[in-house]
């Protein structure tokens, strides 16, 4: 008795468990994509770095204030050669005939030290001032990357999440057929027993589910390796299963009755805006090389205290006195050897690639709207055909079933209707599936791609 309540507690947990199981919808999935693509925690990395680099600039204009101090003990004090003076000052009759003609002086004390600050200040300076317009366009590209990166996260994550969700319903198809056959053959391997079947019909069955299952294999394998690649791009730990939510045939159906209404405007494109951004960027720089030709002028301010003795800062021959300075330091470039001007005539260059580079992106932007708009019809078109032919596949396997069990049609009619059953159901469903690809292509073509989880 006990056992037998120890192993209800114990199925208990198990359904507990299975059915605690967190079911992932798309929008689940690109939302713990979005917060976990290690691609795109490289983005905010890069996007937060572009913040402190204009912080760095931006830094450079404020005062920059440095302190120093230091002490000295002259172990050997300096001595200093010099005309001696000293004889030539005396009246003629003192002087001393052979006196050197140089004398030595010993300078210094025994004990020295200072300490003091100092304060520098741009007061003039275009490239430091360009400097900080150049970390702005930079940050901005960083946002502008950060959020193509998202955009493209969105579209992948949803592409495979369509995926899995196909190759579910495949393997759900191929499983009603198998049960299907399982029935047959009971039924034939009774009939069997009576000599109503022959054996080689039996056979035959038979091989025809051992091929269906190999089928079905390869589609779970397909749909565990698309899993495996879900998680990778959502960010989501390997060793877990992940559970996606079951595809839902009229969901898509409803999206595929009309196209969608879409505008293409190139400007409020992101990959547009970033080209355009690196356009200015060329731009700042080109300016960045002209300024180097321009005067500079700093704002300087010293103070320090100076202290000296023979004994450790005391006695009679400690002296302490401060020194102060203010100063105007100008630079004005006269001659670089040309080097500046080369440097000019490069970001002029640089500016005429990136119009181009403009121009070429303009166009590319346009063709991949309009071939994902030709894809979309296609796909819808597609949609309509196969259709048709999941109805008609479905009329023509009841009718040979029917024929079958009343014994008009042989079996093999019958296994080649349940086979073009199955592949219609899942070209049908491929069909949706392509056309939902092609709906993320045209959503991020025009650039409402985070539209698909609202």
């Amino acid at each position: 008795m006990k056992k037998t309540g120890l192993i209800i507690v114990l199925l208990t947990l198990m359904s507990q468990g299975v059915s605690g199981q967190e079911i992932f919808t798309l929008k689940k999935c690109i939302d713990y994509a979005v917060e976990n693509n290690h691609t795109l925690q490289k983005s905010k990395l890069d996007r937060d770095k572009a913040v402190q680099a204009r912080r760095e600039i931006t830094g450079a204009l404020l005062p920059q204030i440095n302190g120093s101090g230091s002490i000295t003990y002259n172990i050997q004090k300096t001595t200093f050669a010099m005309p001696n003076f000293m004889n030539d000052m005396l009246p003629e009759q003192m002087r001393d005939p052979n006196a050197p003609k140089y004398m030595t002086i010993t300078m210094g004390m025994n004990y020295a030290a200072n300490i003091g600050a100092s304060l520098m200040q741009q007061v003039l300076n275009f490239s430091l001032f360009n400097a900080v317009d150049i970390s702005k366009s930079v940050q901005k590209m960083a946002d502008i990357g950060y959020e193509i990166g998202t955009d493209d996260v969105i579209a992948q994550t949803a592409t495979i999440f369509y995926n899995i969700q196909v190759l579910g319903y495949a393997l759900d198809q191929f499983d009603t057929s198998l049960n299907l056959m399982d029935k047959t053959i009971r039924m034939m391997e009774v009939n069997r027993a009576d000599d109503i079947v022959r054996q080689v019909d039996l056979d035959r069955i038979k091989v025809t589910k051992a091929n269906l299952e190999t089928q079905k294999d390869n589609i779970r394998q397909a749909r565990d390796v698309q899993k495996n690649l879900l998680k990778l791009q959502m960010g989501f730990d390997m060793n877990d299963d992940i559970e996606i939510q079951r595809i839902d045939i009229r969901t898509m159906e409803e999206i595929a009755t009309t196209l969608p209404n879409t505008q293409f405007n190139v400007s409020a494109l992101l990959p547009y805006r970033l080209i355009r951004e690196k356009t200015q960027l060329t731009t700042l720089q080109h300016r960045s090389a002209k300024y180097e030709t321009l005067p500079t002028l700093t704002f300087v301010a010293n103070y320090a205290q100076n202290f000296m003795s023979d004994e450790f800062f005391r006695g009679e021959t400690y002296h302490r006195f401060p020194v102060s300075m203010l100063s105007l330091n100008l630079k004005v470039p006269i001659f670089s050897g040309l080097s500046k001007r080369a440097k000019v005539k490069q970001a002029d260059i640089e500016i005429s690639k990136a119009s181009q580079d403009e121009l070429q992106l303009e166009q590319s932007l346009a063709m991949g709207h309009a071939n994902a708009m030709m894809q979309l019809e296609n796909s819808l078109k597609n949609i309509i055909v196969q259709r048709g032919n999941k109805q008609l596949a479905e009329d023509v396997y009841n009718v040979t079933d029917n024929n079958f069990k009343e014994g008009i049609c042989p079996l093999s009619d019958v296994l080649n209707a349940s086979s073009s059953l199955i592949q219609s159901q899942i070209s049908y469903v491929e069909a949706l599936n392509n056309y939902m690809k092609a709906y993320i292509d045209i959503k991020k073509a025009d650039g409402t791609i985070r539209d698909i989880v609202k």
